[in-house]
Protein backbone atom coordinates (compact mmCIF):
# COMPACT_ATOMS: atom_id res chain seq x y z
CA UNK A 1 0.00 0.00 0.00
CA UNK A 2 1.24 3.47 -0.84
CA UNK A 3 1.10 6.69 1.20
CA UNK A 4 0.53 10.04 -0.50
CA UNK A 5 0.03 13.61 0.62
CA UNK A 6 -2.53 14.25 -2.09
CA UNK A 7 -5.76 12.51 -1.14
CA UNK A 8 -7.95 12.30 -4.20
CA UNK A 9 -10.97 11.13 -2.22
CA UNK A 10 -10.65 14.05 0.20
CA UNK A 11 -10.59 16.56 -2.61
CA UNK A 12 -13.63 15.00 -4.24
CA UNK A 13 -15.69 14.54 -1.11
CA UNK A 14 -14.85 17.16 1.46
CA UNK A 15 -14.72 20.85 2.09
CA UNK A 16 -11.44 22.44 3.17
CA UNK A 17 -12.71 22.62 6.77
CA UNK A 18 -13.53 18.93 6.82
CA UNK A 19 -10.21 18.08 5.21
CA UNK A 20 -8.44 19.26 8.34
CA UNK A 21 -10.25 16.59 10.40
CA UNK A 22 -8.74 13.66 8.49
CA UNK A 23 -6.04 11.62 10.16
CA UNK A 24 -3.67 10.29 7.51
CA UNK A 25 -1.81 7.11 8.37
CA UNK A 26 1.77 6.89 7.22
CA UNK A 27 3.53 3.57 6.59
CA UNK A 28 5.81 4.12 9.59
CA UNK A 29 3.24 5.50 12.05
CA UNK A 30 3.55 3.61 15.37
CA UNK A 31 1.02 1.35 17.03
CA UNK A 32 -1.34 3.38 19.26
CA UNK A 33 -1.64 2.47 22.92
CA UNK A 34 -3.71 -0.61 23.72
CA UNK A 35 -7.30 0.38 24.49
CA UNK A 36 -6.89 3.93 23.22
CA UNK A 37 -9.20 5.51 20.66
CA UNK A 38 -8.06 4.11 17.33
CA UNK A 39 -5.75 1.60 19.02
CA UNK A 40 -5.84 -2.21 19.34
CA UNK A 41 -8.19 -3.91 21.78
CA UNK A 42 -5.50 -6.00 23.45
CA UNK A 43 -1.75 -6.47 23.60
CA UNK A 44 -0.49 -7.83 20.30
CA UNK A 45 2.46 -10.04 19.48
CA UNK A 46 5.10 -8.72 17.07
CA UNK A 47 3.48 -10.58 14.18
CA UNK A 48 0.00 -9.42 15.13
CA UNK A 49 1.25 -5.87 15.34
CA UNK A 50 2.48 -6.05 11.75
CA UNK A 51 -0.89 -7.46 10.63
CA UNK A 52 -2.81 -4.77 12.54
CA UNK A 53 -0.71 -1.95 11.11
CA UNK A 54 -1.03 -3.38 7.62
CA UNK A 55 -4.77 -3.64 8.11
CA UNK A 56 -4.92 0.00 9.17
CA UNK A 57 -3.08 0.95 5.99
CA UNK A 58 -5.60 -1.06 3.97
CA UNK A 59 -8.40 0.84 5.72
CA UNK A 60 -6.67 4.15 5.00
CA UNK A 61 -5.60 3.36 1.43
CA UNK A 62 -6.85 5.52 -1.45
CA UNK A 63 -7.72 3.14 -4.28
CA UNK A 64 -7.09 4.37 -7.82
CA UNK A 65 -8.83 3.57 -11.10
CA UNK A 66 -5.92 1.33 -12.01
CA UNK A 67 -6.59 -0.67 -8.82
CA UNK A 68 -10.28 -1.16 -9.66
CA UNK A 69 -11.92 1.79 -7.89
CA UNK A 70 -15.66 1.95 -8.59
CA UNK A 71 -17.89 -0.44 -10.50
CA UNK A 72 -18.23 2.23 -11.93
CA UNK A 73 -20.02 3.97 -9.04
CA UNK A 74 -18.76 4.30 -5.49
CA UNK A 75 -19.09 6.30 -2.26
CA UNK A 76 -15.43 6.83 -1.45
CA UNK A 77 -11.97 5.80 -2.58
CA UNK A 78 -11.03 4.38 0.82
CA UNK A 79 -12.63 3.09 4.01
CA UNK A 80 -11.20 6.13 5.78
CA UNK A 81 -13.09 8.42 3.40
CA UNK A 82 -16.23 7.89 5.50
CA UNK A 83 -14.81 6.59 8.80
CA UNK A 84 -12.27 9.16 9.97
CA UNK A 85 -13.46 11.44 12.80
CA UNK A 86 -11.65 11.97 15.15
CA UNK A 87 -9.28 9.14 14.15
CA UNK A 88 -9.19 6.45 11.49
CA UNK A 89 -12.18 4.18 12.16
CA UNK A 90 -14.35 7.00 13.48
CA UNK A 91 -17.60 8.46 12.18
CA UNK A 92 -18.36 10.45 9.05
CA UNK A 93 -19.80 13.92 8.64
CA UNK A 94 -23.37 14.36 7.41
CA UNK A 95 -21.96 15.69 4.14
CA UNK A 96 -20.69 12.16 3.50
CA UNK A 97 -24.12 10.54 3.87
CA UNK A 98 -25.13 8.01 1.25
CA UNK A 99 -28.66 7.35 0.03
CA UNK A 100 -30.66 4.15 0.04
CA UNK A 101 -33.44 3.92 -2.51
CA UNK A 102 -36.64 1.90 -2.75
CA UNK A 103 -40.21 1.97 -4.01
CA UNK A 104 -43.42 2.52 -2.04
CA UNK A 105 -45.84 2.13 -4.96
CA UNK A 106 -46.66 5.81 -4.99
CA UNK A 107 -46.97 6.01 -1.22
CA UNK A 108 -49.61 3.27 -0.97
CA UNK A 109 -47.29 0.66 0.48
CA UNK A 110 -43.69 -0.19 1.25
CA UNK A 111 -41.53 -2.55 -0.73
CA UNK A 112 -37.82 -2.72 -1.36
CA UNK A 113 -36.82 -2.90 -5.00
CA UNK A 114 -33.41 -4.52 -4.87
CA UNK A 115 -32.31 -3.03 -8.18
CA UNK A 116 -34.02 0.33 -7.88
CA UNK A 117 -30.77 2.14 -8.61
CA UNK A 118 -30.53 2.49 -12.42
CA UNK A 119 -26.75 2.51 -12.01
CA UNK A 120 -26.86 -1.14 -10.93
CA UNK A 121 -26.10 -0.82 -7.22
CA UNK A 122 -28.81 -2.62 -5.21
CA UNK A 123 -30.60 -0.14 -2.92
CA UNK A 124 -27.62 2.24 -2.95
CA UNK A 125 -27.48 5.58 -4.71
CA UNK A 126 -23.72 6.02 -4.99
CA UNK A 127 -22.32 9.51 -4.59
CA UNK A 128 -19.45 9.27 -7.08
CA UNK A 129 -18.79 7.87 -10.53
CA UNK A 130 -15.56 6.95 -12.26
CA UNK A 131 -14.60 9.75 -14.67
CA UNK A 132 -14.45 7.26 -17.55
CA UNK A 133 -18.22 6.62 -17.26
CA UNK A 134 -21.27 8.77 -17.95
CA UNK A 135 -23.61 9.60 -15.08
CA UNK A 136 -27.37 10.09 -14.98
CA UNK A 137 -28.85 12.06 -12.10
CA UNK A 138 -32.55 11.73 -12.85
CA UNK A 139 -34.66 8.92 -11.38
CA UNK A 140 -37.85 7.37 -12.67
CA UNK A 141 -40.50 7.61 -9.91
CA UNK A 142 -42.05 4.45 -11.31
CA UNK A 143 -38.87 2.65 -10.25
CA UNK A 144 -37.95 4.38 -7.00
CA UNK A 145 -39.76 6.94 -4.84
CA UNK A 146 -38.05 6.52 -1.46
CA UNK A 147 -34.71 8.13 -0.72
CA UNK A 148 -33.34 7.53 2.76
CA UNK A 149 -30.09 8.92 4.09
CA UNK A 150 -27.46 6.80 5.86
CA UNK A 151 -24.70 8.26 8.01
CA UNK A 152 -21.39 6.45 8.47
CA UNK A 153 -21.02 5.30 12.11
CA UNK A 154 -17.68 4.57 13.80
CA UNK A 155 -16.31 1.02 13.56
CA UNK A 156 -14.65 0.88 16.97
CA UNK A 157 -15.11 -2.34 18.92
CA UNK A 158 -16.66 -4.40 16.10
CA UNK A 159 -14.67 -7.47 17.08
CA UNK A 160 -15.98 -7.30 20.64
CA UNK A 161 -19.56 -7.02 19.34
CA UNK A 162 -19.02 -10.09 17.17
CA UNK A 163 -17.80 -12.07 20.17
CA UNK A 164 -20.93 -11.41 22.26
CA UNK A 165 -22.80 -14.75 22.55
CA UNK A 166 -25.83 -14.82 20.27
CA UNK A 167 -27.86 -16.37 23.09
CA UNK A 168 -27.32 -13.27 25.24
CA UNK A 169 -28.63 -11.01 22.48
CA UNK A 170 -31.59 -13.24 21.60
CA UNK A 171 -32.60 -13.45 25.27
CA UNK A 172 -33.49 -9.74 25.23
CA UNK A 173 -36.14 -10.05 22.52
CA UNK A 174 -39.73 -9.11 23.34
CA UNK A 175 -41.49 -8.97 19.95
CA UNK A 176 -44.96 -9.26 21.49
CA UNK A 177 -44.31 -6.79 24.32
CA UNK A 178 -45.06 -9.39 26.96
CA UNK A 179 -43.89 -7.05 29.73
CA UNK A 180 -46.22 -4.27 28.55
CA UNK A 181 -43.64 -1.49 28.42
CA UNK A 182 -44.35 -0.60 24.78
CA UNK A 183 -40.89 -1.68 23.63
CA UNK A 184 -40.59 -4.64 21.27
CA UNK A 185 -37.04 -5.63 20.48
CA UNK A 186 -36.49 -8.26 17.79
CA UNK A 187 -33.30 -9.80 16.44
CA UNK A 188 -32.48 -9.62 12.74
CA UNK A 189 -32.06 -13.18 11.53
CA UNK A 190 -30.33 -13.69 8.20
CA UNK A 191 -30.12 -16.65 5.86
CA UNK A 192 -26.47 -17.17 4.95
CA UNK A 193 -25.20 -20.27 3.16
CA UNK A 194 -28.35 -22.23 4.09
CA UNK A 195 -27.90 -21.32 7.75
CA UNK A 196 -29.82 -18.84 9.90
CA UNK A 197 -27.46 -16.41 11.62
CA UNK A 198 -27.80 -13.31 13.75
CA UNK A 199 -27.33 -9.90 12.13
CA UNK A 200 -25.14 -7.63 14.25
CA UNK A 201 -23.82 -4.80 12.04
CA UNK A 202 -25.33 -2.04 9.94
CA UNK A 203 -28.25 0.30 10.63
CA UNK A 204 -30.68 -2.55 10.03
CA UNK A 205 -28.41 -5.30 11.42
CA UNK A 206 -28.10 -6.63 7.89
CA UNK A 207 -24.55 -8.02 8.24
CA UNK A 208 -23.60 -10.92 10.56
CA UNK A 209 -19.79 -10.78 10.86
CA UNK A 210 -16.89 -8.35 10.70
CA UNK A 211 -15.48 -10.13 7.67
CA UNK A 212 -18.80 -9.89 5.85
CA UNK A 213 -18.91 -6.20 6.83
CA UNK A 214 -15.50 -5.67 5.18
CA UNK A 215 -16.45 -7.67 2.06
CA UNK A 216 -19.70 -5.75 1.68
CA UNK A 217 -18.12 -2.33 2.20
CA UNK A 218 -15.27 -2.99 -0.22
CA UNK A 219 -17.77 -3.76 -2.95
CA UNK A 220 -20.68 -1.44 -2.27
CA UNK A 221 -18.76 1.58 -0.96
CA UNK A 222 -15.46 1.40 -2.89
CA UNK A 223 -16.29 -0.83 -5.86
CA UNK A 224 -13.34 -3.09 -5.00
CA UNK A 225 -13.68 -6.83 -5.60
CA UNK A 226 -12.61 -9.41 -3.03
CA UNK A 227 -12.13 -13.15 -3.14
CA UNK A 228 -15.53 -14.19 -1.84
CA UNK A 229 -15.60 -17.85 -0.88
CA UNK A 230 -19.13 -18.95 -0.08
CA UNK A 231 -20.19 -15.66 1.52
CA UNK A 232 -23.03 -13.77 -0.20
CA UNK A 233 -21.42 -10.49 0.84
CA UNK A 234 -18.95 -8.66 -1.36
CA UNK A 235 -18.28 -8.65 -5.09
CA UNK A 236 -15.91 -11.14 -6.65
CA UNK A 237 -15.92 -9.69 -10.19
CA UNK A 238 -17.04 -6.43 -11.77
CA UNK A 239 -15.89 -6.51 -15.40
CA UNK A 240 -13.89 -3.28 -15.24
CA UNK A 241 -10.82 -4.75 -16.88
CA UNK A 242 -8.81 -4.90 -13.64
CA UNK A 243 -7.81 -8.41 -12.56
CA UNK A 244 -10.05 -9.82 -9.81
CA UNK A 245 -9.87 -9.91 -6.89
CA UNK A 246 -8.79 -6.28 -6.77
CA UNK A 247 -7.99 -6.56 -3.06
CA UNK A 248 -5.45 -9.28 -2.42
CA UNK A 249 -6.26 -12.04 0.05
CA UNK A 250 -3.35 -10.93 2.26
CA UNK A 251 -4.64 -7.35 2.36
CA UNK A 252 -8.17 -8.58 3.08
CA UNK A 253 -6.95 -10.71 5.97
CA UNK A 254 -4.99 -7.78 7.40
CA UNK A 255 -7.98 -5.43 7.03
CA UNK A 256 -10.21 -7.95 8.79
CA UNK A 257 -7.70 -8.38 11.62
CA UNK A 258 -7.53 -4.61 12.08
CA UNK A 259 -11.33 -4.32 12.36
CA UNK A 260 -11.61 -7.37 14.60
CA UNK A 261 -9.09 -5.86 17.01
CA UNK A 262 -9.92 -2.14 16.90
CA UNK A 263 -10.53 -1.15 20.51
CA UNK A 264 -13.84 -0.01 21.89
CA UNK A 265 -13.79 3.73 22.69
CA UNK A 266 -12.87 4.43 26.33
CA UNK A 267 -15.02 6.50 28.69
CA UNK A 268 -13.85 10.01 29.57
CA UNK A 269 -14.43 9.98 33.34
CA UNK A 270 -17.09 7.46 34.41
CA UNK A 271 -16.56 8.22 38.12
CA UNK A 272 -17.52 11.87 37.71
CA UNK A 273 -20.49 12.43 40.09
CA UNK A 274 -22.72 14.09 37.49
CA UNK A 275 -22.04 11.37 34.90
CA UNK A 276 -22.68 8.67 37.50
CA UNK A 277 -26.03 10.19 38.49
CA UNK A 278 -26.86 10.66 34.81
CA UNK A 279 -26.58 6.91 34.30
CA UNK A 280 -29.18 6.42 37.03
CA UNK A 281 -31.62 8.73 35.22
CA UNK A 282 -30.74 7.02 31.91
CA UNK A 283 -31.89 3.74 33.43
CA UNK A 284 -34.83 5.23 35.34
CA UNK A 285 -36.61 6.67 32.31
CA UNK A 286 -36.12 3.52 30.21
CA UNK A 287 -33.19 4.32 27.89
CA UNK A 288 -31.41 1.17 29.07
CA UNK A 289 -34.29 -1.01 27.85
CA UNK A 290 -32.83 -0.68 24.34
CA UNK A 291 -29.37 0.71 25.10
CA UNK A 292 -28.32 -2.24 27.28
CA UNK A 293 -25.32 -1.00 29.27
CA UNK A 294 -23.14 -4.07 28.74
CA UNK A 295 -22.75 -7.72 27.83
CA UNK A 296 -20.25 -10.15 29.26
CA UNK A 297 -17.59 -12.07 27.31
CA UNK A 298 -15.67 -14.53 29.48
CA UNK A 299 -16.68 -12.53 32.57
CA UNK A 300 -15.39 -9.26 31.03
CA UNK A 301 -17.90 -6.45 30.49
CA UNK A 302 -18.47 -5.09 26.98
CA UNK A 303 -20.06 -1.68 27.73
CA UNK A 304 -21.56 -0.90 24.33
CA UNK A 305 -24.96 0.46 25.51
CA UNK A 306 -26.98 -1.40 22.89
CA UNK A 307 -29.05 -4.57 22.82
CA UNK A 308 -28.23 -4.99 19.09
CA UNK A 309 -31.93 -5.59 18.40
CA UNK A 310 -34.24 -3.91 15.91
CA UNK A 311 -36.81 -1.40 17.16
CA UNK A 312 -39.42 0.64 15.34
CA UNK A 313 -38.55 4.24 16.15
CA UNK A 314 -40.34 5.91 13.24
CA UNK A 315 -43.62 7.80 13.12
CA UNK A 316 -46.70 6.43 11.36
CA UNK A 317 -45.97 8.82 8.48
CA UNK A 318 -42.33 7.79 8.13
CA UNK A 319 -41.36 6.38 4.73
CA UNK A 320 -38.07 4.54 4.69
CA UNK A 321 -36.28 1.42 3.58
CA UNK A 322 -37.86 -1.96 4.17
CA UNK A 323 -35.92 -5.20 4.06
CA UNK A 324 -36.83 -8.79 4.81
CA UNK A 325 -36.83 -8.97 8.60
CA UNK A 326 -36.35 -5.22 9.07
CA UNK A 327 -39.42 -3.20 8.16
CA UNK A 328 -40.03 0.48 7.57
CA UNK A 329 -38.86 2.47 10.60
CA UNK A 330 -36.96 -0.45 12.18
CA UNK A 331 -33.32 0.14 13.08
CA UNK A 332 -30.72 -1.65 15.17
CA UNK A 333 -30.13 0.11 18.48
CA UNK A 334 -26.84 1.93 17.86
CA UNK A 335 -24.10 1.37 20.45
CA UNK A 336 -23.58 4.53 22.47
CA UNK A 337 -19.97 3.89 23.44
CA UNK A 338 -17.83 6.68 22.03
CA UNK A 339 -20.89 8.92 21.67
CA UNK A 340 -18.90 12.08 22.41
CA UNK A 341 -16.73 11.34 19.37
CA UNK A 342 -19.40 10.20 16.91
CA UNK A 343 -21.70 13.04 15.92
CA UNK A 344 -23.93 13.45 14.00
CA UNK A 345 -26.51 11.04 15.38
CA UNK A 346 -29.44 8.91 14.17
CA UNK A 347 -29.35 6.74 11.06
CA UNK A 348 -29.45 9.75 8.76
CA UNK A 349 -27.19 12.06 10.76
CA UNK A 350 -30.10 14.44 11.31
CA UNK A 351 -29.29 15.07 14.99
CA UNK A 352 -26.31 17.30 15.71
CA UNK A 353 -26.41 16.77 19.48
CA UNK A 354 -27.45 14.00 21.88
CA UNK A 355 -30.37 16.19 22.99
CA UNK A 356 -31.58 16.46 19.40
CA UNK A 357 -31.25 12.69 19.07
CA UNK A 358 -33.37 12.12 22.19
CA UNK A 359 -36.04 14.47 20.87
CA UNK A 360 -36.05 12.58 17.55
CA UNK A 361 -37.00 9.26 19.17
CA UNK A 362 -40.47 8.13 18.07
CA UNK A 363 -42.40 4.86 17.89
CA UNK A 364 -41.34 2.45 20.60
CA UNK A 365 -39.08 5.12 22.12
CA UNK A 366 -41.73 7.85 22.33
CA UNK A 367 -42.55 7.04 25.95
CA UNK A 368 -38.90 7.30 26.94
CA UNK A 369 -38.66 10.67 25.21
CA UNK A 370 -41.70 11.89 27.15
CA UNK A 371 -40.11 10.64 30.37
CA UNK A 372 -36.94 12.60 29.58
CA UNK A 373 -38.97 15.76 29.00
CA UNK A 374 -40.59 15.24 32.41
CA UNK A 375 -37.24 15.19 34.23
CA UNK A 376 -36.08 18.26 36.11
CA UNK A 377 -33.53 20.50 34.44
CA UNK A 378 -30.90 19.19 36.86
CA UNK A 379 -31.69 15.55 36.01
CA UNK A 380 -31.67 16.27 32.28
CA UNK A 381 -28.28 17.95 32.59
CA UNK A 382 -26.91 14.95 34.48
CA UNK A 383 -28.19 12.52 31.86
CA UNK A 384 -26.67 14.58 29.07
CA UNK A 385 -23.39 14.77 31.02
CA UNK A 386 -23.43 10.96 31.23
CA UNK A 387 -23.90 10.71 27.45
CA UNK A 388 -21.09 13.20 26.91
CA UNK A 389 -18.85 10.95 29.00
CA UNK A 390 -19.38 7.92 26.76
Amino acid sequence: MRSTSLRRGVLLLCSSALLLAFQFVGPTDPLPATGSLGGPDRSLTWGETQDWLRGRRVFDHDFSLSEGLGRPHYNGDSCRSCHFDPVVGGSGDVDLNVSRVARSFGGTGFATVLNADPFGNPQILSRLTRPDNARREEYDPAITDIFEQRNAPPVFGLGLIERIPATAILAQQDPNDLNGDGIRGVARMLSVQSATVLGRFGWKAQVPTVRDFLRDAMGEENGITVAVTGSPFGISADGDGIADPELSSDDFEAGAFFLEHLAAPPRANPTHPQAASGLLFFTQIGCAKCHTPSFNIDDAAVPLFSNLLLHNVGTEEFRGMQENGAGNGFYRTPPLWGLRHSKPYMHDGSAETPLMAIRAHEGEAAGVRVAFDALSATAQAALLAFLDDL
